[in-house]
Parts: C-alpha cells; sequence; structure tokens
C-alpha cells in the first residue's frame, strides 16, 4: 500500500476495503457510489485538506512526468494509480454532494489522463463513465467569471480613489494655482458621486453570490439532488463556508462600509468615512492574517501526519516516496507563506499610511496627509508588482499528457499480454477548459 493510501484510509478508514485491490479491471469508482451519507458528510468536512494533498500528488506526479529518468517506472505506476482514487473520490463528492460542476469538469479532465496512461501502460481496463451529466452540459461559470473579475479589476479601482486622495490633498495644501483648483472643483463633481458608489456596489456582485450559493446548499428544495439533500444541513452549511468564508468576510464589511461612507457618513460627517475606512483595513489585516494562518496550518498538519508515516515506515524505497511529497509539501508551505508574508505585511503598512491621512493630523501639518497618500500609491505599485512576481513560484498541478517520447521511457513496464487501446473520450469533455455552468441551479458554483 503507497504512502497516500495510508494516509487516506486514516482519514476515511471506511474505504479500506474499496482501494485494496490489485485487479486490472477498475472498480473504484464503482465502490464509491456504495458509501453512504454518513461517508461523504465527513468528506464534505474534510475535503479541503483531501484538496491539498491532491494538488501536491498533482504537483509531485507533474515533475516525475516531466523528468521520467529520475523516477523509476513503477513508481510513476503508483502515483497515478494514487492520483486517480483521489480524483474519482473528489469528483464524486464534488458532483453529487457539494455540486461544484467547474470542479468536476477540472478532475473529469485530470481523470481522462490518468486512465489513458494507465490504459497504455499497464494495461488496466476501465468502464466508461457517462459522458455528460446534465448538470454539466455548460459553457459559463458565472461564479468563477465574477470572483476573476473581482479580483482584477480591484487593482484599478484601488489606484483610481488612492490617485483620487492624492489630487485632493494636495489641493489642501493651497498651492496657490487657479488652474489646479478649477481642475480639482470639476474632478470633484464628476468623481466623487461615481466613487461613492463604487465603493460599496463593486463588492455586491460577489458577496450577493457567495451568499446566494450558501443559501441554495444550505436550505433543501426543489434544486437540490437528493444526495446533496442527504447530508445533514450543517455539514453542508461548513462545507460551502469554507470554501467562501474568506471572501464573505472581506466583502460584507467593505460593502456595509461603502453603504455608509456613501449615505450616511456625508456634509459635515463626511470626515469620520476616512476612520470608518482605517477599521476596515484593519479588519483586513485580521482577515487576512486568519486565513494564512489556516492555510499554512492545513499544510503544517499534513506535513507532521506524512513525517508520522515515515517513521513508522519501514520499506526504504516507501521512505525516499514519503521524503519526496514531503519535499513537495514543504515547497507549497514556502510559497504560502511568502504569499501570506506579501499579503499581511501589505495590508499592515496600507494601515499605518491610512493612519497618516486621517483629517486630524492636517491640523498639525497638511503635508502628513499627503504623505499618507502618497504611501498608500506606493504601496499598490509594490504590492501590483511583487504579487505577479511570486505568482512565477507558484507551485504547478495542472495534470498534462505527457509527450509521446516520454510514454515510450515508460512503457516498458506495461502488461505484455494486455496492452489495451487508448481511452476514446469524448471531444467536449476533454477539450473543454476551465468551464462552469449556465443553468439555474448550478450557475454560481
Amino acid at each position: 500500500m503507497t504512502p497516500i493510501i495510508s494516509h487516506l484510509l486514516k482519514m476515511f478508514p471506511e474505504l479500506t476495503t474499496q482501494v485494496e485491490t490489485d485487479s486490472l479491471n477498475w472498480t473504484f469508482n464503482t465502490c464509491l457510489k456504495q458509501l453512504g451519507p454518513d461517508f461523504y458528510s465527513k468528506v464534505a468536512r474534510l475535503h479541503p485538506i483531501l484538496n491539498i494533498e491532491y494538488s501536491v500528488l498533482c504537483q509531485r506526479l507533474r515533475y516525475n512526468l516531466s523528468s521520467p529518468d529520475y523516477s523509476s517506472p513503477e513508481q510513476i505506476k503508483e502515483q497515478l494509480i494514487d492520483a486517480l482514487k483521489l480524483a474519482e473520490l473528489l469528483e464524486y463528492t464534488y458532483q453529487h454532494y457539494l455540486v461544484v460542476p467547474r470542479e468536476v469538469l477540472r478532475l473529469r479532465r485530470h481523470k481522462a489522463i490518468y486512465r489513458e496512461l494507465l490504459t497504455e501502460l499497464s494495461g488496466y481496463s476501465f468502464v466508461l463513465d457517462n459522458p455528460e451529466p446534465e448538470s454539466l452540459k455548460t459553457s459559463l461559470s458565472l461564479t468563477q467569471a465574477i470572483r476573476e473579475k473581482t479580483a482584477q479589476s480591484n487593482w484599478y479601482r484601488i489606484f483610481i480613489s488612492r490617485s483620487k486622495r492624492v489630487i485632493n490633498l494636495l489641493d489642501n495644501l493651497d498651492t496657490g494655482s487657479k488652474a489646479f483648483r478649477d481642475f480639482v472643483v470639476l474632478l470633484d463633481k464628476y468623481t466623487n458621486p461615481f466613487l461613492a458608489y463604487l465603493g460599496w456596489c463593486f463588492f455586491a456582485p460577489r458577496l450577493f453570490t457567495n451568499l446566494f450559493l450558501i443559501l441554495k446548499h444550505t436550505i433543501p428544495g426543489q434544486w437540490m439532488g437528493e444526495k446533496e439533500k442527504s447530508l445533514d444541513w450543517s455539514d453542508r452549511f461548513y462545507a460551502h463556508l469554507q470554501r467562501r468564508w474568506f471572501e464573505l468576510a472581506n466583502d460584507s464589511v467593505w460593502f456595509t462600509v461603502g453603504i455608509l461612507n456613501c449615505f450616511v457618513l456625508v456634509g459635515a460627517l463626511a470626515p469620520l468615512s476616512v476612520y470608518l475606512s482605517l477599521f476596515a483595513f484593519v479588519f483586513d489585516v485580521a482577515n487576512t492574517s486568519l486565513r494564512a494562518y489556516i492555510e499554512i496550518g492545513r499544510l503544517q498538519q499534513l506535513q507532521k501526519e506524512y513525517g508520522e508515516l515515515f517513521n513508522q515506515e519501514k520499506n526504504e524505497d516507501k521512505k525516499k516516496t514519503i521524503k519526496e511529497y514531503q519535499d513537495s509539501i514543504s515547497y507549497r508551505i514556502k510559497f504560502e507563506v511568502l504569499r501570506s508574508f506579501l499579503s499581511v505585511g501589505g495590508a499592515a503598512a496600507v494601515v499605518i499610511a491610512m493612519a497618516l491621512s486621517v483629517p486630524a493630523l492636517g491640523f498639525i501639518n497638511p503635508v502628513i496627509p499627503l504623505v499618507g497618500a502618497l504611501l498608500l500609491l506606493v504601496l499598490w505599485g509594490v504590492s501590483l508588482y511583487l504579487t505577479n512576481k511570486l505568482d512565477e513560484y507558484r507551485p504547478v498541478d495542472n495534470i498534462e499528457k505527457p509527450a509521446l517520447s516520454v510514454i515510450n521511457k515508460l512503457g516498458f513496464f506495461a502488461s505484455k499480454n494486455e496492452k489495451r487501446e487508448s481511452l476514446h473520450l469524448s471531444a467536449k469533455t476533454e477539450k473543454d477548459d476551465e468551464v462552469g455552468e449556465l443553468i439555474p441551479t448550478s450557475a454560481f458554483n
């Protein structure tokens, strides 16, 4: 039994019977259908950890497939089998119990590659899945589009609002330029209402989308399948809250602050909006820190559990496999620490710069708020650059079919008497790339 499967059985001992088979007739996906809601309630609650484990395995497998000279064919075969089992478990959970079609399609693409390689190289035979369940007849993921557009356009929103703050504070210095003063008056006339509404409208689509989805997957109704409904409502709620809590917390605070700044803190109360925004930035630090603590904590716990497996293992080959997997986890931890340092450190720096921009300091010296506003603008540029730079080191877990030359190198461990045909896949399933759903019941997953 491989270390990955040993760890999986520690999490889900119910899978003991399903994973213990050496038959070339693959039955693991069929066995998963025999497990009931008690088992999948547990999977739903632990699916973020299972996702991390699968992602790290994909990262390792991708490296081994690209460098077959440094890995034994038997090791790659074991990794393919482990990855296929994890992919099928996650796919079945996402399709029937969590109902996230975008993830189902991603896992199906991975699964198709694993099956094809195992068929060509080891003589495994698989029962073809249904080409495309109704819930996956899709061409667009509205939720994913909203999340991506919100994240991308947020950089522009921040730049516009901070640039406007610098211009207004420059005007407060009384530069003596009538032309500049007239320009600021004209700019305020057209941009102040726009920025006031942008402050809360910007966060509304993602906030209400996430709220809608949590309610949709928590409250039973005609839109919910029997398998999903068989889970306790608290399990469904907790599973989806784990996927969306960070965005919900961030968007609900900034939406509320935007509403208050737009409709309540106006006129004589307008200076108070700066202090309210300062509170929101402080909340950003706490929210980002909590997210980093949770995500890094999951990886460290996984590292610890594989360390225990390493200490218990007597077989040197398996110890080597565990060590390689731990190395991949360590790389992921380093990346997450760097990303967390950037996000938490950036948020803390913004709080300091924002504190310099409060109106009270303007009575001491009007240059102080201007310095704070300029720092905010500089921090925007530094954060954008470092974020893009850090993305270059992001661990890659996307699985692609290796080149023919790699398959030929691996082919010597294929079964001599059982060379199978390549798995036939429907063109749409294989070519579909990052698609979601259009039907109302799954449009936001």
